[in-house]
């Protein structure tokens, strides 16, 4: 992970965190693995753009397949560039499938929104255990991450398990507590809690915009107590954790900042309580002391 970037699931206003590393090679099963079939294609919103399955003499033409990519302008034509959870990393990259008879059994052909205005990319998608209005990966790495079938994984800045809708449309076609927004590649129902309140032992966390959800708060409220000057309030969901969030103002740190308060640790461009793991419990509930990378020194981090 780079230094200073939040991983999946952190939203600091507004801004959810997203963050380039080493591209790792993806398995040739992942690319070219096409099963015998139907060729019916997913349906898609009219004049929305597929990049097509090419073969491997046409990938091997295009000498930014596979690259690292900020936009979908830095992809040759019909490449588009995705964001991949499993791998932290964004790059160029074509379709997978074009249909769900293409998948394993248990996956089903999804088009992923990509960077700015490019063409959409399929790729087969495990059917996972996300319920409806939790947190989700829309290019997971397991079942923990993705929706259950007949739900898709949208959002804006965050991701979230959703049943399809029609902007302007009835309001009843969203359950209550949900409403339609306008995701891509097209519109699904997101969280709102911000008009029917939670159950006892719940707060109604904003994620952002008009998305909120009813979950256990772990840290501190600070959407409720503002931080202090030059600390942010940042938001952190997991998939596999429904109904948990971890709140905490964030103290930045390494070049260009202090140094950390004391009694915290620079971790990742981030002060964190310093703790050891053979010692006293320090951590607060819903936090642990370990080392979230190799190299990371020991700190209270998001227990998961």
């Amino acid at each position: 992970m780079t230094p200073g970037t939040p991983g999946p699931g952190f939203v600091t206003a507004g801004l959810a965190g997203g963050c380039a590393g080493l591209l790792l090679p993806l398995p040739l099963l992942l690319l070219f693995w096409v099963l015998p079939g139907p060729e019916t294609p997913v349906a898609l919103p009219a004049g929305m753009r597929i990049s097509p399955v090419l073969d491997p003499e046409q990938r091997l033409r295009l000498t930014t397949y596979q690259r690292e990519c900020q936009s979908t302008a830095e992809c040759e034509p019909p490449l588009g560039c995705v964001f991949d959870s499993r791998y932290r990393h964004a790059y160029c990259t074509d379709s997978q499938c074009v249909t769900d008879a293409q998948c394993a059994a248990d996956q089903a052909c999804r088009a992923l929104a990509v960077k700015d205005d490019g063409p959409m990319v399929r790729m087969c998608i495990p059917l996972g255990a996300r319920q409806e209005g939790e947190s989700c990966d829309p290019l997971p790495k397991d079942k923990e991450h993705s929706c259950s079938d007949g739900l898709m994984c949208r959002g804006h800045n965050s991701s979230w398990c959703g049943r399809p809708c029609h902007l302007n449309a009835t309001p009843t076609e969203c359950p209550e507590g949900f409403f339609c927004a306008g995701t891509r590649p097209d519109p699904i129902c997101l969280p709102t809690c911000k008009s029917r309140g939670c159950p006892t032992g719940q707060q109604c966390v904003t994620i952002e915009a008009e998305i909120a959800v009813c979950a256990k708060v772990y840290g501190t409220n600070c959407q409720e107590s503002p931080c202090s000057e030059g600390r942010e309030c940042w938001v952190l969901t997991k998939p596999p954790h429904p109904g948990k969030v971890w709140m905490e103002c964030i103290e930045q740190c390494g070049k260009g900042f202090p140094p950390c308060s004391q009694g915290k640790v620079c971790d990742a461009w981030q002060c964190r309580p310093a703790c050891d793991p053979q010692g006293p419990a320090v951590c607060a509930e819903g936090f642990r002391c370990r080392q979230p990378w190799p190299d990371s020194p020991f700190a209270c981090n998001p227990d998961w």
